[in-house]
């Protein structure tokens, strides 16, 4: 199995807690890490939970220094997953099975149950909700399903899935509506390929999900958790970790004391270790021409025809 994700030098901090968390827990995953830089970064290599570290420039797309242009940092590392994942099932031809998380998923206990279901499915999608929500209206702009974790099994099917995915993110992977980045476009997967809605409580846990009944975290001890229904919990999404994540944590879980405040509180110290203070403050260098030269937002707009 390959876990892999996609970052940018700002973020190697997070991506470095992701990958450690993934090795206590899948030692024998392989761990892929796309680097959206013009050149690598040395600390990246340097990192003793990164099998490999590809720059997104060496995958082969066209014109991708140029079609790049048109993106900002959010929008440029989401739209290319699907070329990166295409990438990855032809560069390790014995690799069936790979999951794709983004940097801020940590696991706290193996994929078992979603390995076995690659076994007879293709693709697996992570909804948003498992159950309705107060706030609907906000799923008709962000999408169904959440792009930050997939999972794929090698087959035709998948491969026609990238190609259709790849090719509407290299040309409209914008934030703007009707698009959010990456994640609108595979609302329209289920109708056109085979694919599976992976409804599992303890995958993707994460603020909008907070809610649910059936998402409930429980310490087992020893950094073992649990769902209160009895189902393993499996990974937390910690998208919008300094804001959403706080709020809602607030509203649906006041009691300080409840498991999740603890997690946040020791995901945010190891960020530290791994040298947040430092990367975070690594400019972005598709945000500049060759030259030095700021790319202004007129400019990339220009760039969007």
């Amino acid at each position: 199995m390959i876990i892999c994700s996609v970052t940018c030098a700002d973020n190697l901090h997070e991506a470095m807690v992701m990958a450690r968390m993934a090795k206590i827990q899948m030692p024998y995953a392989r761990v892929v890490i796309c680097l959206l830089e013009r050149s690598m970064h040395p600390a990246a290599l340097s990192v003793p939970w990164f099998d490999e570290v590809i720059l997104a420039k060496d995958m082969g797309i066209p014109e991708f220094e140029t079609n790049i242009l048109k993106y900002r940092l959010y929008e440029a590392v989401t739209s290319i997953k699907p070329a990166f994942l295409h990438f990855l099932f032809d560069r390790y031809p014995d690799e069936l099975n790979i999951v794709f998380m983004d940097t801020d998923v940590i696991p706290y206990a193996p994929f078992d149950d979603l390995l076995f279901a690659l076994e007879y499915h293709n693709i697996l999608l992570l909804p948003h909700l498992l159950e309705p929500c107060g706030d609907p209206w906000s799923y008709l702009w962000v999408g169904v399903f959440n792009a930050g974790m997939m999972a794929l099994r090698r087959s035709e099917e998948t491969m026609r899935f990238l190609e259709w995915w790849g090719q509407r993110l290299y040309h409209y992977g914008f934030y703007e509506a009707p698009f959010y980045c990456d994640q609108k476009w595979i609302d329209l997967a289920p109708a056109f390929f085979n694919v599976t809605v992976w409804d599992h409580p303890g995958y993707n846990v994460a603020y909008w999900n907070l809610h649910e009944s059936s998402r409930k975290i429980i310490s087992a001890g020893e950094g073992q958790y649990w769902l209160e229904g009895g189902l393993p919990f499996v990974c937390f999404h910690y998208s919008g970790l300094n804001r959403a994540l706080q709020y809602h944590l607030e509203i649906w879980f006041p009691d300080h004391s409840y498991t999740l405040y603890e997690l946040i509180r020791l995901f945010q110290e190891e960020l530290w270790v791994m040298g947040k203070e430092v990367f975070s403050q690594i400019p972005w260098s598709y945000d500049y021409h060759l030259d030095g030269t700021l790319i202004t937002a007129e400019e990339r707009n220009s760039y969007r025809c």
